[in-house]
């Protein structure tokens, strides 16, 4: 299974458009019932982006959303030194 990378670029109106993904992961993790092993992490370092990595088991939750948000694969596990964890 893999990792999850969810980009929201600065071209865009990154900030609402933030907000919505998270609300919407949220939501999918709540009615999901909370399961265990899912993780999200985000990394606000960049001046031009949000980046946004999910668990194999965060992005089996909401496959409809990562379609959403043009959501890309990760080749391997993520280096997670860089992200903070997002709470769901």
């Amino acid at each position: 299974m893999n990792w999850y990378c969810v980009i929201i670029a600065d071209g865009e109106p990154r900030q609402p458009r933030a907000v919505d993904f998270v609300r919407a992961l949220r939501s999918a993790w709540r009615k999901a019932g909370q399961p265990q092993g899912a993780a999200a992490f985000v990394n606000r370092g960049s001046a031009s982006r949000l980046t946004f990595l999910l668990s194999p088991e965060v992005a089996t939750l909401a496959p409809g959303l990562l379609r959403h948000y043009d959501a890309l694969a990760c080749a391997q596990a993520p280096n997670l030194g860089r992200y903070a964890p997002l709470p769901l």
